[in-house]
């Protein structure tokens, strides 16, 4: 219906057009016929035409208005239909989604009252059930208290009857029931008490062996896989001179060279009959070779007085300077370190100039790491589930379980280098792990608590440092003594031997790493055997420092062994 009525209007649109253009056709003509009958001129047939097209042209737009306000009026009504046509069906869906959802509604109404009524019917049941759990505990209560009772009752009379017994025999034996139990004890000490500490030398063996073979599996797989140079060094260094009148010029006239060198460079020269040596002594390694450097920059130059020995210690000082960053940055960047300080690795670069009984500390703490990573791998790979280690914790507590040597020189006294590696801790905001590894790396005598840390608990990596430091100093040929820090260890074992009772004599073997002691078998039992060895190694732990671990070796009639350090 609406495409038929659109297509009438159109038609009655293009009627109207084309009876308009055969009226314009018409009235042309009919100009042209006047024109031809008047003889107009040819402008004013111009002005004729241009008011005749005027004319028409406000004509076709009225028409065309009319048109167009007719055509709107009619869609306007059409598009009125629709809308009420569209609202209709919308009001109709609408009814019918209502009643959907009150259907719904009721449904699910239905639903709760139902479980509403369930619940209250389980209700009902569970009180029941309640109150007969209660009524069966009152009874039991009241048992439990009979039974209670009775059994105090029991206790007393079993009590009074036990006296009855003790005093009854106390009475008839003489003998009181302490002093029974005295002798007892006596006479099974001295009956079993080698019995005794036979099944617990074999119970310790067993254990130890078990213990030790895998400790030893483990620590020399470890071992195996880390390889680094043994080399000791000692507090003198050496400069070597092309001939001897160098000498000459070190001393300079009435010995004012070398007053000011030893001054400036905080060192001793010892210059003697040796040929073409010149020994540099002191205790800080870093001013010993600033000194070597500075000697020989001064050889090179020839110049030799004190305005010349303040340039060359400058620029010696500052190439020591370089050569201390540089060290600290090869360590730090060789075990994969990317988190420390510019300022903390210079002070670890410091220990490539310090030595501990002839080892290099530096090449010392970095074997250490090396074994502490791979000691971590060992760990992890035989006890997945029971251990938990951070490996890089491991390796910066063993690189830096040191520092306090580092600049325990510098301190007036020279302070402890374990206090000052935590003062170092805790001025970089170090992890707790890291001290608590630097503070325990000198535990001696099995003192499992100092690895205990009182606010965050056991820290397993303190243990492994532990470890690793021992391994790397008693390496032999890592470590080398002095003299008379030997000899004075010697005297003191062979004093501390000897002051125990019931020690006939002691001998010292493999370069003290071993102490023999024979007892006395008249006066001397195997229990006390035991126990005078153990007094033994308390009395070096406390009293003696050693770098390796010592073997107290005890005979009497079986061979005992303990360990000391």
């Amino acid at each position: 219906m609406d495409n038929n009525f659109i297509g009438l209007l159109m038609a009655l649109i293009i009627v109207c057009l084309l009876a308009t253009c055969a009226y314009l056709i018409r009235l042309n003509k009919q100009v042209v016929k006047d024109a031809e009958l008047k003889k107009y001129s040819e402008d004013d047939l111009k002005d004729i035409s241009k008011q005749f097209l005027v004319k028409q042209n406000d004509e076709i737009a009225k028409v065309k208005g009319e048109v167009q306000t007719q055509l709107q009026k009619e869609y306007e009504d059409k598009n009125q239909l629709i809308v009420e046509k569209l609202k209709l069906s919308a009001q109709q869906q609408l009814h019918e989604e209502e009643r959907k959802i009150r259907q719904l509604e009721l449904e699910a109404q239905a639903r709760v009252t139902q479980k509403y009524t369930q619940i209250d019917e389980k209700e009902a049941t569970l009180e029941k059930d309640k109150q007969y759990v209660l009524s069966q505990k009152e009874a039991i209560e009241i048992k439990k208290q009979e039974l209670n009772q009775i059994k105090e009752l029991l206790i007393s009379k079993q009590k009074k009857i036990d006296d009855d017994i003790i005093a009854k025999m106390e009475q008839v034996a003489s003998f009181s029931a302490q002093q029974a139990k005295q002798y007892i004890l006596s006479k099974a000490k001295d009956e079993m008490g080698n019995d005794l500490i036979g099944l617990q030398s074999k119970m310790l063996a067993d254990t130890e062996d078990t213990v030790n073979e895998k400790a030893r599996e483990i620590v020399s797989l470890a071992i195996q896989r880390c390889s680094s140079e043994v080399a000791n060094e000692l507090t003198v260094t050496v400069v070597k001179i092309s001939n001897e009148e160098e000498k000459g010029k070190l001393i300079g006239r009435g010995g004012r060279n070398i007053q000011w060198l030893e001054k400036t460079l905080g060192i001793e020269l010892i210059i003697d009959d040796t040929p073409n040596i010149i020994t540099v002594s002191g205790f800080s390694g870093i001013r010993r070779h600033i000194a070597k450097r500075t000697l020989e920059k001064l050889l090179s130059d020839g110049r030799v007085h004190p305005s010349a020995i303040e340039e060359m210690y400058e620029k010696a000082k500052s190439e020591i300077g370089s050569e201390i960053q540089m060290a600290g940055e090869e360590v730090v960047n060789e075990l994969g370190i990317f988190d420390f300080p510019p300022k903390l690795v210079r002070i670890l670069g410091r220990l490539k100039f310090r030595t501990s009984y002839g080892q290099n500390i530096l090449k010392h703490s970095l074997e250490m790491a090396k074994l502490a990573g791979l000691l971590c791998d060992e760990l992890t790979t035989a006890f997945p589930t029971k251990l938990e280690i951070d490996k890089m914790t491991c390796i910066k507590g063993a690189l830096l379980h040191d520092i306090g040597k580092a600049v325990d020189e510098e301190q007036i006294p020279k302070g402890n280098h374990i206090e000052l590696g935590e003062k170092i801790c805790d001025m970089f905001d170090l992890d707790w792990k890291i001290k608590k590894c630097i503070s325990s790396h000198h535990t001696t005598g099995g003192d499992y608590q100092s690895y205990e840390d009182a606010t965050h608990g056991f820290c397993f990596e303190a243990c492994i440092v532990d470890a690793c430091d021992n391994i790397s100093g008693s390496r032999p040929g890592a470590r080398k003594e002095a003299a008379e820090a030997y000899y004075g260890r010697l005297e003191a074992l062979e004093r501390i031997a000897n002051s125990v009772p019931g020690v006939l004599k002691s001998y010292i073997m493999r370069g003290s790493r071993e102490l023999w002691v024979f007892f006395d078998p008249e006066t001397t039992n195997l229990a006390d055997t035991h126990l005078a060895t153990r007094e033994i190694v308390r009395q070096i732990n406390n009293s003696i420092k050693s770098p390796f671990k010592i073997q107290v070796n005890a005979f009497l009639e079986n061979r005992i062994v303990e360990y000391a350090g």
